[in-house]
């Protein structure tokens, strides 16, 4: 290849690459508009951010000493060093009881999310969905020209896996779940959830959502990742976004059948050092694997301030959904006045969801956020 046509390649590919980093955040803005607002200035101090369930700690001390070790070596890419990613794919490994092979890095777990709608959508196939979910795949399959069918809660706000089953057919290429599920905080119970994966893993790839799983007590014993290792068609997501504090460090990954992983990193990332997550992040996100007592500290300030709040929306007579993640939905009869209400007094917070329209998501942040909440809430005076 002449030097003017390695060139044209590189540009062409750049380019390519470019559009792909960018069109599913364009997609996914465009179909949020009623969740979230695009007009705000969230850098003011006084603004109380409820709405991307954050972890209002922060990283953990460890995270900061690291960041602070390490920073001076952001000249180089993370290769080489104990901090790099495949230091971290290692970690994941031995964690989870899989093999460094069943890992996939990437981007917050935004990125797999988005590299498996491309992967089992990019040829018109059909993708089942929960239906009100985080639904980033679904949003951006229908965006290259999937099949998406969502499929609504039952009665008790939980993902219908009966319902799901009974939508797959010879055309289906991926099936979703989200365990705990986003915006409503249900969960599936374990071994009914097991079953499931297994028996429907069998007619199509199955991929759970696990962003939230770490607000769960006992959290491991309630992944389906043991499934992989059981060689099971399953794919799981997590983040470093939420309980961990490393939402804007884009950390992330995807465990799955070593096969699988590898055509996705070869087809996504082609293996180069600049498409790695940035050295920052996977110190960060090493050093919060290890600090287990932070992810415990996280966990328990959360079941605290989700039960003062759940308890405070009993007595103002909202009705909620019980939650196992770091947020609460529940009903506030007429959401767009409620949203406005709310941003008079500068709270951000989540709701609009097409299937429940007058229903809120609210991040449990600190204590004196949940105490002010409140405090505007008295008197319902948007309805």
């Amino acid at each position: 290849m002449d030097t003017i046509n390695r060139r044209q390649w590189l540009k062409n590919s750049l380019a390519t690459s470019a559009g792909l980093s960018l069109f599913p955040l364009n997609a996914f803005a465009e179909n949020n508009e009623d969740h979230y607002r695009k007009d705000h200035n969230t850098n003011k101090s006084d603004v109380r951010r409820l709405l991307y369930n954050e972890n209002h700690l922060g990283p953990s001390k460890n995270v900061e000493h690291i960041i602070k070790e390490v920073i001076f070596r952001s000249n180089r890419y993370s290769t080489f060093y104990e901090y790099d990613a495949k230091a971290l794919k290692q970690l994941i490994a031995k964690q989870e009881g899989l093999k460094p092979e069943n890992v996939l890095l990437g981007h917050g777990s935004f990125e797999p999310l988005i590299w498996t709608a491309t992967h089992f959508g990019s040829k018109g196939e059909h993708i089942i969905v929960p239906s009100p979910t985080f639904d980033v795949i679904g949003l951006f399959a229908r965006k290259i020209g999937a099949k998406v069918t969502p499929v609504e809660v039952d009665s008790d706000f939980k993902m219908n896996l009966t319902e799901m089953e009974s939508r797959i057919s010879a055309e289906t290429s991926l099936l979703t779940l989200c365990n705990p599920n986003n915006p409503t905080g249900t969960i599936i119970e374990t071994e009914k959830l097991k079953s499931f994966c297994r028996l429907v893993s069998d007619k199509t790839t199955v991929l759970v959502d696990e962003a939230y799983i770490h607000f769960m007590n006992s959290w491991r014993n309630k992944s389906m990742a043991p499934l992989i290792a059981e060689g099971k068609n399953v794919l799981v997501t997590r983040t470093f976004s939420k309980i961990y504090g490393l939402a804007g460090l884009r950390i992330g990954f995807m465990l799955g059948p070593e096969s699988l992983i590898a055509e996705m990193e070869k087809k996504f990332t082609l293996g180069f050092p600049g498409n790695m997550p940035n050295s920052l992040s996977v110190a960060s996100a090493i050093t919060s694997l290890k600090d287990d007592a932070f992810l415990e500290t996280s966990k328990n300030n959360n079941i605290k301030i989700r039960n003062a709040f759940c308890n405070e929306l009993e007595k103002l007579g909202f009705n909620y959904i019980s939650s196992e993640a770091n947020f609460v939905y529940f009903d506030v009869k007429n959401f767009k006045a409620y949203k406005e209400l709310m941003l008079k007094n500068k709270i951000l917070l989540a709701g609009g969801w097409p299937t429940k329209s007058n229903w809120a998501r609210v991040t449990m942040g600190s204590e004196d956020d949940i105490s002010f909440l409140f405090d505007k809430m008295k008197g319902k005076k948007w309805l």
